[in-house]
């Protein structure tokens, strides 16, 4: 096939412009995941599914697309996904609710599927093997623009308006990338880039697909709100395996499968490569999804400031990738990959240094550190893995990239979204308990409100889930830079102990930093709730309020002073009535502070008073309530009571 230069240029503008919209994807989607979680009333275990629904729709059918593409075409199976790709992206800006945007989202992900792989397949054959690191260098970089301008141009749309706008900002970058997309490849009759084949394995695909579905929704659900996990998680969690050991079975009888096992079983350099390809964007989440949230909820950041500390790692990506495509065709891809897993790493690393004074300037230097070892480890990662291949497979390798790309970024998303909630839903119910006893029982139901929203801005709680995060993906790059060291042999069985290894590191490193983790918040620290505002000097917010909507007017007395002695036994019998406080509560019991009454009694005489109880319509009753009697506790708890009381009357 022959093509004129300017012919060339005009398609590789399209497939560089598709792929810098599906990277603006990736990079536009967790800036906004806070203002999704407020604007759209969602929580974040749902609305993670904005991100993943659409990557598992993305991952699923990509490589039966792929293949696909080899028999209808890979110049028209890229229009296609282009077309449904940018419909379903305008259709967004319209989603009334969190379930209409997944489901948008995942018919955007289908999108994805069918044009992702044939941009390296045309860019492949219209290049030729001795070009092809730069073709992938070119590419890489594409993807690395759309990551630059995401996170910079989605903090600005959102602080100037809302989440919609990441969507609608599109529309005319949409409307060109069809137009593009038909006029460089043509209309009636698009080029063809390989040799039409008529098996396909659509019963690979669908299995794949059920698969990652029942195993990621099994990741992205382990942590619920009632601490275990239902009958149905458990359910499709299974059944993701089940359909995933039917997908191998498939793919060893069909005559020409989805992907040839031969390569994985017989070839050692491919097996590596794609290992460390996938775990390197299992390990994307964290700073991806996490950081945009501690940066605007927990450090009070505008979403700029986030968009531009992302915008720092996806720009040190852009500069060295085209840089390590041209390295890995002169000096081999092994050494750079390894270097690339390693710099990536000591990034992660650095974010340990983010504190809660930290502001975008501490943070931006790791942002270049993971971006500059990124850009280092991908074209020359692909460019061993289409190398490693037999020649007549590089359609399919070029459709295991993005499965690999989507499935690894899709599984990071679910474990570290389950992660966060866990770790939030720890702590909302050690703040309740720890305040329970101190409030009416209706007062602590409403202030499940203030604990979640506690969880979701404290700046400690939150910098404590990016350090454990950093902790899990440090622990996936080991396998990642064990397996880019050259020549190293590491068939199944050795894959298997450097995953267990990377598992032990996650789990004990993750269990001592938990040792550090904040501690409970006392009901201590509560101050006075009123709604609709609430003030909080809890959490680690001493100068923050909560606004809480939809609730009328509503008030808890102060709870505890700093310098009163807390004491359970009093709490759990006499705080419901009288406050932990002893200010009182309106409408249940007095102020038990520079009472006369008390005052003039001894503390034998208090201890039977505690005993005896007072009915309403005593003489010397203020309240005009019932005081239940005591006189079935045991007489050293009634006297801890008692001299709790007196010794802070006054």
């Amino acid at each position: 096939m022959q093509l004129s230069q300017s012919r060339i240029f005009l398609i590789m503008t399209s497939l560089v412009l598709s792929s810098v919209m599906a990277s603006l994807d990736s990079s536009f989607t967790p800036i906004a995941i806070p203002d999704m979680i407020d604007k759209l009333d969602s929580s974040t275990s749902e609305i993670v599914w904005v991100a993943l629904g659409y990557l598992i729709a993305a991952s699923g059918p990509m490589l039966l697309a792929a293949k696909m593409a080899d028999g209808i075409g890979h110049a028209r199976f890229f229009q296609i996904g282009t077309l449904i790709y940018s419909i379903a992206m305008i259709a967004c800006t319209w989603a009334p609710d969190a379930n209409t945007l997944i489901t948008i989202r995942f018919i955007q992900g289908f999108g994805m599927a069918l044009f992702l792989p044939t941009t390296f397949a045309i860019a492949t054959a219209m290049y030729g093997p001795k070009r092809r690191g730069s073709a992938l260098g070119i590419l890489q970089a594409a993807n690395a623009v759309g990551f630059v301008m995401g996170p910079i141009f989605a903090g600005w749309l959102i602080d100037a308006y809302d989440w919609t706008a990441i969507f609608w900002s599109r529309i005319p970058f949409a409307i060109l990338a069809i137009l593009l997309a038909f006029l460089a490849l043509g209309f009636k009759r698009p080029f063809q880039f390989s040799e039409r084949q008529k098996s396909y394995d659509y019963s690979g695909a669908v299995f794949l697909t059920f698969a990652l579905y029942g195993i990621l929704y099994g990741c992205n659900k382990l942590p619920v709100e009632d601490n275990h996990l239902e009958p149905m998680v458990w359910i499709i969690f299974f059944l993701g395996f089940a359909f995933f050991a039917l997908f191998l079975r498939q793919e060893k009888k069909h005559d020409d499968p989805l992907i040839d096992l031969s390569l994985f079983t017989k070839n050692n350099e491919f097996t590596k490569a794609s290992i460390a390809f996938t775990s390197v964007f299992a390990s994307f989440p964290v700073y991806l999804f996490i950081l945009p949230i501690i940066m605007i909820n927990g450090l009070e950041l505008k979403a700029w400031d986030a968009g531009l500390a992302l915008g720092a790692a996806a720009l040190a990506t852009l500069v060295i990738s085209p840089l390590a495509g041209n390295f890995s065709d002169r000096i081999g891809p092994e050494k750079l990959c390894m270097s690339g897993a390693f710099l990536t790493g000591l990034g992660y690393m650095m974010l340990f240094l983010v504190n809660t004074d930290s502001g975008a300037m501490e943070i931006i230097p790791a942002m270049v550190f993971i971006g500059g070892g990124t850009g280092l480890f991908f074209s020359p990662n692909n460019n061993l893995m289409l190398a490693s291949a037999p020649p007549e497979r590089a359609g399919m390798v070029s459709g295991l990239f993005g499965v690999y790309r989507q499935s690894g970024y899709a599984l990071g998303f679910a474990i570290t979204a389950s992660l966060f909630t866990a770790i939030q839903n720890w702590f909302d119910v050690n703040w309740a308990y720890a305040s329970l006893d101190a409030n009416t029982i209706e007062s602590a139901d409403m202030l499940t409100e203030v604990f979640h929203e506690g969880s979701q801005n404290s700046p400690e709680v939150l910098i404590f889930i990016l350090h454990i995060g950093i902790l899990l993906c440090s622990s996936i790059l080991i396998i990642t830079f064990v397996n880019s060291i050259p020549k190293l042999k590491l068939m199944l069985p050795k894959q298997m102990t450097v995953a267990l290894l990377a598992a032990m590191v996650s789990i004990i490193s993750m269990t001592s930093y938990s040792l550090n983790a904040p501690g409970v918040i006392d009901s201590q620290e509560l101050t006075t709730i009123k709604r609709p505002v609430v003030l909080v000097k809890a959490f680690g917010m001493p100068s923050r309020s909560i606004d809480l909507r939809g609730v009328d007017d509503f008030s808890v007395n102060p709870i505890i002073d700093k310098e009163l002695t807390f004491n359970e036994k009093y709490n759990a019998r006499c705080g419901f009535c009288h406050g932990a406080d002893l200010n009182g509560i309106d409408g249940l019991g007095i102020t038990l502070k520079n009472s006369l009454f008390l005052k003039n009694m001894s503390t034998d005489q208090t201890i039977e008073f505690l005993k005896t109880g007072r009915m309403p319509n005593s003489e010397d009753s203020v309240s005009g309530g019932v005081m239940p009697g005591f006189n079935w506790l045991d007489s050293s708890e009634l006297e801890e009571i008692a001299i709790f009381i007196k010794n802070n009357n006054e």
